[in-house]
C-alpha cells in the first residue's frame, strides 16, 4: 500500500513537471533563450569592424545630432549610427531624455536592449514582462497578502476593483536601468526638479532581428497622419513613419472597428486611445493631479520569499526562472559611495555595474561604470580588452586623449558636461579631471567589461622584466625601475601631484606630452 501511494506521488511529480514543460510562460521563455548567447553571437562584425577601420579622429558629440523633439513635457534627444560613424563602430545608440516635473513618458518599447542611468532627478518607473503576474499594488508584496485582502473585501460585499500592475519602482540619480528589447516601459517623474536619463541602445544585439538602427515603437500618442488622429475605420489609407528613429503610436495605426473587437471596448473608446494623446513621446499629467501609482514593495525579499520558507530552500540558490525574471532586478544604484570598487583618498571613486552586482545585465551584454573624479586628478592610461566604451560627462570639465591602432593621437581635447564620446575597443585612452573636477558614466558593450593600464599596481609595463623595459624603450636602468615602481601602490584612479601640477594651477604640458609619447610607443 505505501509502495503504491509512493509510485503515485512519483507520477504526479512527473505529470506537473511535464506541465511546466508544457506551459512555459514567455517571460521564462526569454530567459531561457538569452541564457548562455553572447552579446556578439549574431554580430554584424564586418560592418563594425569596417566603420571602426575607416575611424580616422574622435570626436565629442551632443547627444541631438539625429533627432531632437520636444515636447508637452519633455525633450528626447538621439543620436544613431546613421549620423555617427563612432557609434556604428560600437554598434550603439545614444539618447538623452528628460521629464518635466509632473510629467510621464510615454508607453513605449524599443527594437533594441537598452541600459539607462537617471542623470538626475526621481520618479517612477514600470516595465511589463510578458506573462509575469501583475501583483504589485500599494504595499503588498505577496501573493498571500493579495488573496488576504481580496477575502476581507469579499465579506464587506464590495467589488474587488483595485488597480493591480507589474511592478513599479522607484528610480533616482545614480540608477543604472536594464530594460529588454520589446519590453514595454514607461516612466513618471513626481520628483522637485527634471528627471534626466541618458541610454544606449544596443542596436547589434541579435535580440533586434529587424535592421540595425534604433527603432522605438510607442504605444501611445499621436499616429502617423498629421497632428494627431489615427487611422479611421476606413480602410487604403498608407502610413509612413515621420521621424528617424522615432515612431508613432501603433494603436493609430489599426482599423478602429478592429480595434475595439480586439479589445472588447465601444468604437469611441478604441477612437480615443487611437486619437486623444496629441503630444509625442511625452504628456504633462493635468494641472494639479498626480498619477497615484503602487508604492514600490519592501526590497527585504521577493514574492517567493514565503513559497521558499515552506520548501525549506530558503537559504538555497535561487533557481534562476523565479527570482530572475518576473520578480527580477532591473536596476542598481551606482552612486552609492559604499558600493565603490575603487576609492582615493583627494583622487575620487569608481562604481563598476556588471553582471555581477546586477545579474539581469548577462542578458543585455552590457555594462556601465560611474566615475568621479576629483579636481587635477585623472584615470590612469588603459585599454578595454573586451568592450567599446561610450562615455557620457554628468558634471565639471576635463582632457582626453586617445591613441588607436596606428599608434597615432585620435583625440585630444576637452570634454564638458552634457557631452558624449565613444572610445573603441583596443584604443588606449587617458583621462584628467578640469578644475571643477570630472564625473562621468561610461556604458561597456562587454557585462564584465576588463582593462588593461600602463601605470599602478596593475600596469602591463610592471609585470614585464626588467630587461625587457631597458631593450624595448632603451632606457637605462634607473629609469626603468621608475616607469615600475613609482605608481606601484596606486590603484586605476590617481590623485593630483605636485609634480603634475605648475603653479598656475594648469597641467604640465611636458608631463601631459610624455603621456602621449608612451601611448604611442605601447600602441
Amino acid at each position: 500500500m505505501k509502495a503504491g501511494t509512493m509510485r503515485s506521488a512519483r507520477i504526479v511529480v512527473l505529470i506537473a513537471a511535464f506541465a511546466c514543460v508544457l506551459f512555459l510562460s514567455p517571460a521564462t521563455a526569454i530567459y531561457g533563450e538569452r541564457r548562455g548567447r553572447g552579446r556578439r553571437a549574431g554580430y554584424d562584425e564586418q560592418s563594425s569592424s569596417s566603420a571602426c577601420r575607416r575611424l580616422q579622429r574622435l570626436s565629442t558629440h551632443e547627444p541631438s545630432e539625429s533627432e531632437s523633439i520636444r515636447s508637452e513635457g519633455g525633450t528626447f534627444e538621439l543620436s544613431t549610427e546613421e549620423d555617427n560613424e563612432e557609434l556604428e563602430c560600437a554598434g550603439v545608440a545614444f539618447f538623452r531624455k528628460t521629464i518635466e516635473r509632473d510629467a510621464m513618458s510615454l508607453p513605449q518599447y524599443a527594437g533594441a536592449d537598452l541600459l539607462l542611468y537617471v542623470v538626475r532627478g526621481e520618479g517612477r518607473l514600470g516595465i511589463v514582462f510578458p506573462g509575469c503576474p501583475e501583483t504589485y499594488r500599494e504595499d503588498e508584496s505577496s501573493f498571500q497578502g493579495r488573496r488576504s485582502r481580496r477575502r476581507s473585501s469579499e465579506r464587506r460585499g464590495e467589488e474587488d476593483d483595485e488597480d493591480s500592475s507589474q511592478k513599479v519602482r522607484r528610480i533616482r540619480r545614480g540608477d543604472v536601468i536594464a530594460i529588454f528589447a520589446g519590453a514595454a516601459y514607461w516612466s513618471y517623474n513626481d520628483g522637485n526638479e527634471p528627471l534626466q536619463m541618458v541610454a544606449i541602445a544596443d542596436t547589434s544585439n541579435p535580440q533586434n532581428q529587424n535592421r540595425r538602427d534604433y527603432s522605438s515603437f510607442p504605444l501611445a500618442g499621436p499616429g502617423s497622419s498629421s497632428g494627431g488622429g489615427g487611422r479611421r475605420e476606413e480602410e487604403g489609407e498608407e502610413e509612413s513613419r515621420g521621424r528617424r528613429g522615432v515612431g508613432n503610436n501603433i494603436l493609430a495605426g489599426f482599423n478602429t472597428r478592429t480595434l475595439a473587437q480586439s479589445l472588447d471596448v465601444e468604437l469611441e473608446t478604441a477612437r480615443r486611445l487611437q486619437q486623444n494623446q496629441h503630444s509625442r513621446f511625452f504628456a504633462r499629467v493635468e494641472r494639479g493631479r498626480r498619477l497615484s501609482l503602487p508604492a514600490p514593495r519592501s526590497r527585504s525579499r521577493s514574492p517567493y520569499a514565503g513559497r521558499q520558507r515552506q520548501w525549506g530552500r530558503e537559504d538555497s540558490a535561487e533557481n534562476g526562472v523565479e527570482e530572475l525574471v518576473c520578480p527580477m532586478r532591473v536596476k542598481h544604484n551606482a552612486d552609492n559611495p559604499e558600493d565603490a570598487d575603487v576609492y582615493v583618498r583627494d583622487g575620487g571613486r569608481m562604481n563598476i555595474v556588471n553582471r555581477y552586482k546586477l545579474p539581469a545585465l548577462k542578458y543585455l551584454g552590457l555594462g556601465a561604470e560611474r566615475v568621479i573624479l576629483r579636481p587635477r586628478a585623472s584615470f590612469v592610461p588603459s585599454w578595454r580588452m573586451n568592450a567599446h566604451a561610450i562615455m557620457y560627462v554628468t558634471r565639471g570639465e576635463g582632457r582626453i586623449e586617445v591613441v588607436g591602432d596606428e599608434g597615432r593621437s585620435v583625440f585630444d581635447g576637452r570634454v564638458k558636461e552634457g557631452q558624449f564620446i565613444v572610445i573603441p575597443q583596443f584604443y588606449a585612452v587617458v583621462k584628467q579631471a578640469g578644475e571643477d573636477g570630472l564625473e562621468y558614466i561610461t556604458f561597456t558593450t562587454s557585462d564584465n567589461s576588463y582593462r588593461s593600464t600602463l601605470a599602478g599596481r596593475q600596469s602591463v609595463l610592471k609585470a614585464m622584466p626588467e630587461e625587457v623595459l631597458r631593450a624595448a624603450y632603451r632606457i637605462d636602468q634607473n629609469e626603468a625601475r621608475q616607469v615600475m615602481r613609482n605608481r606601484e601602490h596606486d590603484t586605476l584612479i590617481l590623485p593630483p601631484s605636485s609634480s603634475s601640477l605648475s603653479g598656475s594651477g594648469r597641467y604640465n604640458q611636458d608631463q601631459q606630452q610624455n603621456v602621449t609619447s608612451l601611448l604611442v610607443q605601447v600602441a
